[in-house]
């Protein structure tokens, strides 16, 4: 699958998630951190395709900063919820209503009641996430599901891999490549997508619909269910990938 892969990034546009792509999952979500040459190799793909790079993630744009120091890359954060182009600064949040408030604080307080379950706040967003705590699956569904009734219908439950995250409506990931495909330096190019969970499965038919590629990241007994065209079976490999196409 690798040699299907493009061996130039001329005339593509790349959108890629985060966690579990271009990184490493770590067992808590704050551990994360990008491996030695990532942000780099970021860069050179960034410049050499005139800009047409986006990072695409349920994080906010505020922790790809952190992760990132120095740069700004174009971020489809939260899902694509909150969006940064190059030139804009982040729009600020909207002050959290009432009824999401009560959800979160539910959603924070019932995690402390369950060991190893761990309560994300993404400031418009949250998540619980059970990796420490495989066997409160049911019991981090259940509680979502609550949430998600306190919030109101503004509001979604995205799961992932061991994680039920809540967050606003109306919005995923391919949307948010669709969007960002209309606006330049995407504009004209064939976009390529890359995911290794539910979530970015969205991204995969909307580049495949608009002459691109969809590449999953992870076990390869799951690409046909994941809608994506091609695999990669690691974040190391995804990574070296990018280091080749930059060389």
């Amino acid at each position: 699958m690798k040699s299907a892969l493009p061996q130039t990034p001329d005339g593509w546009a790349f959108f890629l998630d985060l966690d579990g792509t271009l990184l490493d999952l770590a067992s808590t979500p704050d551990a994360v951190q990008p491996a030695p040459g990532l942000f780099d190799a970021l860069r050179r793909l960034e410049d050499e395709t005139g800009g047409a790079l986006a990072i695409v993630t349920g994080r906010a744009i505020e922790f790809v900063d952190a992760l990132f120091t120095g740069h700004h890359f174009t971020v489809a954060g939260l899902h694509g919820a909150a969006l940064r182009v190059p030139g804009d600064d982040i729009q600020p949040a909207e002050r959290a209503s009432a009824a999401y408030s009560s959800a979160r604080d539910f959603a924070q307080a019932q995690a402390k009641m369950l060991p190893g379950v761990l309560f994300e706040d993404k400031s418009q967003a949250f998540a619980l996430h059970y990796r420490l705590a495989p066997l409160s699956a049911v019991a981090v569904a259940d509680v979502m599901k609550r949430a998600l009734v306190l919030a109101g219908p503004a509001f979604m439950l995205r799961p992932g891999k061991s994680v039920v995250e809540l967050c606003p409506a109306g919005h995923d990931k391919g949307s948010a490549l669709r969007y960002l495909m209309t606006r330049p330096p995407f504009y004209g190019r064939k976009p390529l997508a890359a995911g290794d969970d539910l979530t970015d499965e969205a991204m995969f038919p909307a580049a495949s619909a608009l002459g691109g590629l969809g590449v999953r990241v992870g076990p390869l007994i799951d690409l046909p269910r994941s809608g994506a065209s091609l695999g990669l079976p690691t974040p190391a490999s995804f990574r070296d990938w990018i280091r080749r196409l930059t060389r």
